[in-house]
């Protein structure tokens, strides 16, 4: 089914299990049950561990994932943006700007599209292609676990579930749509410097989210010190986010000469980039406890330390290679023509097969495969 989940995580229950019993709550506490006062001691460990969340690799790494997939594209591709490098390698650390306190509005909307915590999402069957009906769903289940006295539902919002896979989404349709914008200004004998700015911009932008996807601990509960129960013993330091993903990368000197010859000279064909950009998180997950147990080895304080440097290498050669494959569909993608709809296909017209009222679209459809 495509965007499934494929195995449950009990990682969730198995912190907050204790809890999940109101009768067990009344017997404790001896009157009715107060939410606030439970999250309070329940959740204080996980809420320290989300608070600390830094974001996903420093600059050196974001640099040289966006400078790798920009080798690796094919002859013929979005040619103009090699020109580009320079800028997109500063962008691939933009979105990362718009996190700050200073900036409440941007903070609030931009922090969820950096993380997807794969553990909070237990009671989906189904990944939505809407980042509304996403939202609604973790709402219907915050609602539910509210209404079941739960205080799992204090972290059962999008903020400490993330979006990340509707960002890089978003970020690939703006690029897409701008590669078309270049193919007609240049058919018209136009300048297209602007656009080639423009589009420069999208790919960085792009990059950041796609690299955020392929850092392990962005992907977990776990992103800011280990959570809940530890029987490994991993460190349950915040710092170890920041150690693995900006320290350790700059200790081993990481540039695009590392990541570009390990990705693939030919391109995946994406029948689905929804689907990559799922898969590329899920596989980012397999390697969290990996992060931990070389932490716990003391091999991040290392540079002689071949098994964290291989892990590095792996996340951005998978995030560059995504990236890559990415760019080519969007550049494919803006030489079909767009097609004229009639108004019950229309995604928000009411009168289509798939619309939704509660988010007032039909969710993106899966692609035709193509033959």
């Amino acid at each position: 089914m495509a965007g499934s989940i494929a195995e449950p995580f009990d990682e969730w229950s198995g912190m907050c299990g204790r809890w999940h019993n109101p009768s067990m709550l009344h017997a404790a506490h001896g009157r009715r049950w107060y939410p606030a006062r439970l999250v309070a001691l329940a959740l204080v460990p996980l809420l320290l561990g989300f608070a600390r969340t830094a974001s996903a690799w420093g600059v050196a790494a974001h640099r040289a994932v966006s400078l790798a997939a920009l080798d690796r594209l094919p002859a013929g591709t979005a040619p103009f943006l090699a020109a580009q490098a320079d800028w997109i390698g500063e962008r691939s650390v933009a979105a990362d700007w718009w996190r700050g306190v200073n900036e409440p509005f941007s903070k609030a909307a931009e922090d969820p599209n950096h993380a997807w915590y794969l553990e909070q999402f237990a009671f989906l069957t189904e990944v939505p292609r809407s980042r509304d009906a996403f939202v609604l769903a973790v709402y219907d289940e915050h609602r539910r676990l509210t209404a079941a006295h739960d205080v799992a539902a204090a972290m059962t919002n999008i903020h400490y579930t993330g979006t990340l896979p509707y960002a890089v989404m978003e970020a690939f349709g703006r690029l897409q749509a701008t590669f078309r914008v270049w193919r007609d200004t240049a058919a018209r004998h136009e300048p297209t410097t602007f656009v080639e700015r423009d589009a420069a911009y999208h790919v960085g932008t792009l990059s950041h989210y796609v690299a955020d996807g392929a850092m392990p601990l962005h992907t977990s509960i776990h992103n800011a010190g280990w959570v809940g129960d530890n029987p490994r013993g991993f460190t349950r330091d915040g710092g170890i986010h920041w150690q693995f993903e900006n320290d350790f990368v700059n200790l081993i000197g990481l540039t695009r000469a590392d990541i570009a010859p390990r990705v693939p000279a030919t391109p995946r064909v994406l029948e689905d980039p929804f689907r990559a950009v799922l898969d590329h998180l899920t596989r980012s997950h397999t390697r969290l406890t990996q992060v931990y147990a070389l932490e716990q080895q003391g091999a991040l304080a290392r540079e002689q330390t071949p098994d964290a440097r291989a892990l590095v290498y792996a996340c951005t050669t998978d995030a560059a290679a995504l990236l890559r494959d990415l760019m080519v569909a969007a550049w494919d993608g803006s030489a079909r023509p767009v097609p004229t709809l009639p108004e019950q296909a229309q995604p928000n017209s009411p009168r289509n097969p798939q619309y939704d009222p509660a988010t007032g679209s039909a969710p993106a459809p899966v692609p035709p495969v193509r033959p």
